[in-house]
């Protein structure tokens, strides 16, 4: 019995015109982060109380933008609220 092999077609690209001679136009849209915006206006020492219930998505939002530079710990007085302060 003969293998079948699956022939893959590929398509083939279109053709792209490479402009050098003029600046390209302007975005219509800015790539805005609120996280980004927030951690990079903030320097060492700087710090905000969080709900616990917010505590993952601070986490995970500032992460990328922080790298490292920051601690997320328990408020030793209040219940259920959170500490992000920036270390470095």
């Amino acid at each position: 019995m003969p293998y079948k092999t699956k022939i893959i077609k590929r398509r083939t690209m279109p053709t792209f015109e490479i402009v050098t001679n003029k600046k390209a136009p302007p975005r219509k849209t800015t790539p805005k982060s609120f996280w980004r915006d927030l951690v990079g206006s903030m320097s060492a020492g700087d710090w905000f109380v969080l709900d616990e219930a917010d505590k993952d998505k601070v986490g995970a939002g500032t992460s990328t933008y922080d790298r490292g530079r920051y601690s997320l710990y328990q408020h030793p007085e209040l219940e259920g609220k959170y500490i992000f302060t920036i270390t470095k």
